[in-house]
This record gives structure tokens, C-alpha cells and sequence, in this order.
């Protein structure tokens, strides 16, 4: 883990997905290869995830949480790029989440997002002692300094749960069931500000089921006075 952290610090024009040379460094971090697999073409416009141009009805849009407006995510949660996420969050090369920031930052400008605020999800406790950070709240924290949006580290996990990696697709809405609140020395300066509708964007490295998004959801509606108004999802791998 050490030497592979290192290495990335020597070489800091390798692309962030398949670790190739850069000549010129945009400080995106990606490769015109790796840059060309960006999910942007034949896109749900709800749910993110790519589908025939033939159709008229996306068959994954029964699966988005209820609530949420729309979920964007750079690339699909496959070959190099799960790769690079998992690179990300279990080596700890954290510059991996300004090339993501920039990418991200650089979607929510083309697609017009209206976004008042960034919260990260959590993680559980021991993974954050393991890892030493939050890989969402990296990403959150970058990504403001890009756009201005303010980040709202509002949530915490109530108590340590499985890897939702490690459930099967049913168990994983149990599985992570209350296991994330809204932190208590947030809740006062909340219910001042509840008053005003906000459209929220919730952080996060790898979308798969959205049991985990629903739970911040559950949390935030019924934990604070917040008047949500749009639910976005920014994350960087969707799994298709």
C-alpha cells in the first residue's frame, strides 16, 4: 500500500482510470481514452444509468430511491474504472478525488444543476480509523472548492454495519436499515434554516442498489426540519 501510494506521487501525469502517461496534464487526471468512456451519451435523464435510444421508458428508473430528482455519475462501475474507485478508497491516493472533482464540477455546469449544498455519506467508524479519511467527504470537500457549493457534513453512521459491498442485492436495504442519523450538534442550527426549500446533492464513490442514498433520505427527512426541494446523487462509479 505504501509503495503504491508513492509511486503515484512520482508519477503524478498517470490517468486516474488506467494508470497510462499523460503528455500534457489538464488536471482532470484522465487519458483522452479514459475521458472518452465518461457517462454522458444515451443517458436516463432520472437515473443516470444508459439505455437503448429506442426506448421510451427507462426499465431502471423503478429502482431510484423515492425522492431523488436525478442521479449523475462519471463513469460505469466496470473494468478500469471500478478499479480506480477501489484504488481510490482502499489505498488511500486521495488526489484521485480532485480529477474526479474537476469532472464532476464540469457536469454540474453543462447540466445545469441547481445545487445549494454537498453532503457526504458516512462510513462506519472502524473504516474511517482503517482508512484514516471518508472518501466521500474528499470528494465533497474538492468538489466545493470548484463550484462554491457548501459542504454539509450533516450525517454519521449510528452503528457499524456489514459492507453493503459484501450483501446481496435483497439484504442490503436491512442490512443498512437506521444505521445512519443526522449528528445532534447539527440539528439547532438546522431547524433554523428549515424554513427555506433546498436542493441537496448527496456524495458518494459507488452507486449499486441506492439502499444506502434512500437511508440518508429516511435521515434527513425525518431527523430534521429541512424542506427539501431536489435530490441529486453525484457519485463517481454506477453500477449498470
Amino acid at each position: 500500500m505504501f509503495l503504491e501510494v508513492v509511486r503515484e506521487w512520482l508519477c503524478p501525469n498517470k490517468c486516474i482510470v488506467c494508470r497510462s502517461f499523460i503528455e500534457e496534464n489538464s488536471g482532470v487526471g484522465l487519458c483522452l481514452h479514459c475521458e472518452e468512456a465518461l457517462l454522458e451519451r444515451n443517458l436516463c435523464p432520472r437515473c443516470g444509468k444508459p439505455y437503448g435510444v429506442d426506448s421510451s421508458v427507462c426499465s431502471y428508473c423503478n429502482e431510484v430511491p423515492r425522492g431523488v430528482t436525478r442521479i449523475v455519475a462519471l463513469f460505469p462501475y466496470v473494468d478500469f474504472y471500478k478499479e480506480s474507485v477501489l484504488r481510490w478508497k482502499y489505498t488511500g491516493i486521495r488526489k484521485y478525488a480532485k480529477g474526479y472533482s474537476v469532472l464532476m464540477a464540469n457536469l454540474i455546469q453543462r447540466e445545469h444543476l441547481d445545487i445549494d449544498c454537498l453532503i457526504p455519506v458516512p462510513i462506519a467508524r472502524h473504516r474511517y480509523f482503517e482508512r484514516g479519511f471518508n472518501q466521500a467527504f474528499d470528494l465533497a470537500e474538492e468538489l466545493s472548492n470548484y463550484t462554491s457549493i457548501p459542504v454539509l457534513e450533516l450525517l454519521e453512521r449510528a452503528y457499524d454495519t456489514k459492507p453493503q459491498s459484501a450483501c446481496k442485492k435483497e439484504e442490503r436495504a436491512k442490512n443498512i436499515h437506521k444505521a445512519i442519523r443526522v449528528k445532534e450538534d447539527t440539528k439547532q442550527d438546522l431547524q433554523i434554516e428549515g424554513n427555506v426549500p433546498i436542493n441537496i446533492a448527496l456524495i458518494d464513490d459507488i452507486y449499486t442498489t441506492g439502499s444506502t442514498v434512500a437511508e440518508c433520505i429516511r435521515a434527513l427527512k425525518q431527523e430534521t426540519s429541512i424542506q427539501i426541494q431536489d435530490i441529486y446523487v453525484l457519485t463517481v462509479c454506477l453500477a449498470i
